[in-house]
């Protein structure tokens, strides 16, 4: 495996093919509308008239298909007019069926144009959506694979249908203390929460190079989320900036030559870590305020350690995956998921994990869900711990 390969976590929500959103009976739709005109048409008295079916048909040919296909829709639906028409209207009342048949002839040549409009709106949307996933992929870049001997895969999945970035962030840097991660959850979710997650992905990937201990870290960024939040209530003219804004997080440190892994935690959700003897949650005894809230802890800022050797997962989270709960209301357990799954490495982990929510939530995530999963291999791959 190469150590340059890197993993994004986020999925994607580009733009699908409008081909892929519809049943398959919208597509038959303006083809069957069609046959059911000169179906009902042609045996029935001439004081009833199958046009109204020629225009609904070209009418939905112009919301579902491409340019090509419309117009073949309404050459279609024009001699389907001219059949209607000297099959039996023409003799029963000529002037009103001629009319009739102009009138429905200039309403399905008039689905091109609106066809036209729709994929012109269309590419406007598509564009858009592209820009706007950039961006949010700019918040929280691609993670590389291996540092060392450290394998790491992340995953990511909003719970806004519009976003790939919610209130969830996960951040990872190789350091002279070793390699350290990120995982956090922004008060609040969805688009309104990108701005604190930048901030503070931002302030980790920065302080993280130069800061010795991981509680020195943690104040940092308790530092970096307050003066962020005031100075968006600055901006905004609130003054409500105590208590309003935060952010759970739990930063970890794995040295590259040791045989341990710290961690600190502010106000975030356990931890697992997962060994051949065991599967163990990990919640620290010293689980302070969340960051931002640091002026009101007076309690120590600590971190603790557990033995992680070769072969040993650990798996950050956010409550997105303790929290989700079924339609009848029971929270999902990943344990079961978790040890069937983490001899398998990072990238099946999260992979088994993410999709064992969405079944268990039947595909409605109530909230934001982020995962790292990170173990320590034998040996490093060549090149791991050289910049890409």
């Amino acid at each position: 495996m190469s150590p340059y390969r890197t993993t994004t976590g986020l999925t994607s929500h580009a733009p699908q093919n409008e081909s892929d959103l519809l049943p398959w009976w919208a597509r038959l739709a303006p083809l069957a509308l069609v046959v059911l005109a000169l179906a009902v048409d042609l045996p029935t008295p001439g004081a009833f008239s199958g046009d109204v079916f020629l225009i609904l048909s070209s009418m939905i040919a112009a919301c579902v298909y491409a340019l090509r296909a419309v117009v073949r829709v309404a050459v279609l639906n024009s001699l389907a007019g001219l059949v209607l028409l000297f099959g039996g209207h023409l003799s029963s009342d000529g002037r009103h069926a001629v009319v009739d048949y102009v009138a429905m002839v200039v309403l399905a040549w008039a689905s091109v144009p609106l066809c036209r409009l729709r994929l012109s709106l269309r590419r406007r949307l598509q564009g858009a959506e592209r820009v706007a996933e950039s961006a949010q992929r700019a918040v929280l870049p691609p993670v590389r694979a291996w540092w060392g001997k450290t394998w790491i895969a992340v995953r990511y999945e909003a719970a806004s249908a519009a976003a790939s970035v919610g209130g969830d962030l996960y951040a990872a840097e190789h350091t002279p203390y070793g390699v350290r991660l990120l995982i956090g959850d922004v008060r609040g979710k969805g688009l309104n929460a990108i701005p604190g997650v930048a901030a503070l992905v931002g302030s980790f990937h920065e302080a993280a190079h130069h800061t010795p201990t991981l509680p020195e870290l943690a104040r940092h960024l308790d530092e970096a989320v307050s003066r962020h939040t005031r100075e968006t209530a600055s901006v905004s003219g609130g003054s409500d900036v105590d208590g309003e804004h935060f952010i759970t997080a739990a930063i970890a440190q794995i040295p590259d030559d040791g045989t341990e892994v710290r961690l600190i935690s502010r106000g975030h959700c356990p931890a697992f870590l997962v060994s051949e003897d065991a599967l163990r949650v990990w919640e620290p005894e010293h689980a302070g305020l969340p960051l931002g809230l640091g002026e009101l802890d007076t309690g120590p800022w600590q971190d603790e350690s557990r033995p992680f050797g070769p072969g040993h997962l650990l798996l950050l989270c956010t409550d997105g995956l303790l929290e989700a709960r079924d339609a009848e209301g029971r929270f999902y357990a990943p344990g079961k998921d978790l040890w069937q799954s983490w001899r398998d490495g990072p990238p099946a982990v999260v992979e088994r994990l993410a999709r064992a929510v969405h079944t268990h939530t039947d595909g409605v995530l109530a909230d934001d869900l982020a995962l790292v999963a990170v173990t320590r291999a034998e040996h490093a791959p060549s090149g791991a711990g050289a910049a890409p």
